[in-house]
């Protein structure tokens, strides 16, 4: 077969380097630079962030904005947290009794109600294109202060990774890790499945073999990408640092299971606690399930509890081992659910108005920014888009929101959005971080 690849657009070239690289290698963990996948300030303290994404829109009116006694409050009542003027839902009691550590947004809006557009909003502050992707955080922590770790990732994702931007055109070398589950880690890549050694070993000598022949023929800056992630990936699997994922290796690891409880989100925040100790410095932890149209009070409970029980343990933790205010925790959403109660007892996508929740890292806690009106219909006051959410997580771990950095294609893009000022003839951040979280 005759193929000019020279006539290839950056879309084919990057599937084709994409599909031939796992078949070459096989590895069985890759990048998510694929764009038709995703669309079917210094001076921060902080070094590190546990970001928890609630998929699926977790309802704001059962969390951290309950309405009790409205039409629109439903079934769910409030709790005192202790500090004048803020209750929480009846679902969140644990966080409720820490809230003096936590501060809460009420009036975060986003521009769609599509999951898929709305987590890529919130993950990268930028619209999807069908042309480009964007990097998330985790990928501009590291390329705006350097890959921390000799042989750990810079950042992982644990849960579900699926459309999930990951290091967007900074290419492979800026991916995160992911774990789908906690409880196994990356055993699924490691010497496990009963290989082995010395069979490794043969098997990276024939993999090496096999593609040295194409490393030469294309020397393409994303084949080269892609040989260093492998090399890094291999690297990690042979080194001591692979036993930060296995979980049983934590001390007190059964007393722990116990209290930041025995399910996905409280091991992923377990696991997520053991890699930020070890200097990993940007950590996913998925937490599904939300999307809730029918049913809510029957279900609701299934979802608040594990996150309940998993962020105050953590914060526990993070406080005791000393890394909370190292360590910015965020737990967001990609948009809210309707007020309204539908037909079937649930509530609907929701984009107008939800709420969000960062504590640790400099953040000031027992607040609450912004407000929803009375029937949390919509924002009162401060809204606050995903890429302010953003900047302000960014503020706090002293990235740069006006480093200009440019896409392969010579376009200028910023952590948390850009516009461009007109009266100075310059590229700008578009997002603005909350300042009197700081205060």
């Amino acid at each position: 077969m005759n193929v000019n690849y020279k006539k290839w657009d950056g879309l084919s070239r990057r599937s084709f380097v994409k599909n031939t690289a796992r078949t070459a290698l096989g590895v069985s963990i890759l990048p998510y630079a694929n764009p038709n996948e995703v669309l079917a300030a210094s001076g921060g303290k902080a070094e590190h962030c546990i970001f928890f994404y609630m998929g699926g829109a977790m309802s704001h009116m059962e969390t951290f904005d309950p309405k009790p006694g409205t039409e629109t409050g439903g079934k769910t009542s409030a709790i005192d947290t202790g500090i004048a003027g803020i209750k929480f839902a009846e679902y969140l009691p644990n966080l409720a009794k820490r809230a003096k550590d936590i501060a809460v947004i009420r009036s975060m809006t986003q521009k769609t109600g599509d999951h898929q557009d709305a987590r890529y909003w919130l993950t990268t502050s930028y619209q999807p294109r069908s042309t480009i992707v964007h990097p998330s955080m985790g990928a501009w922590g590291q390329r705006l202060q350097g890959k921390r770790l000799e042989t750990l990732p810079d950042s992982v994702i644990i849960g579900n990774s699926n459309n999930h931007p990951g290091p967007g055109f900074f290419g492979p070398t800026y991916a995160p890790l992911p774990v789908a589950d906690p409880d196994v880690g990356i055993d699924n890549i490691g010497f496990a499945r009963g290989v082995n050694e010395d069979l490794f070993e043969k098997r990276l000598e024939l993999m090496n073999t096999f593609d040295a022949g194409f490393r030469s023929k294309f020397q393409h800056d994303e084949v080269k990408s892609y040989t260093q992630y492998y090399d890094e990936t291999l690297k990690l699997m042979q080194s001591e640092d692979l036993e930060q994922f296995d979980l049983s290796k934590e001390p007190d690891y059964q007393k722990k299971t116990q209290r930041y409880g025995n399910t996905r989100v409280g091991k992923g925040a377990m696991l997520a606690k053991r890699l930020i100790k070890a200097g990993v410095r940007f950590v996913e932890v998925g937490h599904g399930g939300w999307d809730m149209h029918d049913e809510l009070w029957d279900r609701i409970e299934g979802k608040t509890n594990p996150i309940d029980m998993a962020l105050s343990a953590l914060i526990d933790d993070l406080k005791a081992e000393g890394l909370f205010d190292k360590t910015v925790i965020a737990l967001a959403t990609e948009f809210g659910r309707t007020p309204v109660i539908n037909v079937n007892g649930g509530r609907d996508h929701h984009p107008r108005c939800f709420s969000a929740m960062l504590a640790g890292g400099g953040i000031q806690g027992g607040q609450v920014y912004g407000a929803s009106d009375e029937a949390g219909n919509g924002v009162k006051e401060n809204p606050v888009e995903p890429k302010d959410f953003n900047a302000t997580i960014a503020h706090a771990m002293g990235l740069d929101l006006n480093k200009v950095v440019y896409s392969p294609t010579g376009r200028p893009f910023l952590i948390a959005g850009h516009t461009h000022d007109k009266a100075t003839d310059s590229i700008v951040t578009e997002g603005k971080p909350i300042m009197p979280l700081f205060s």
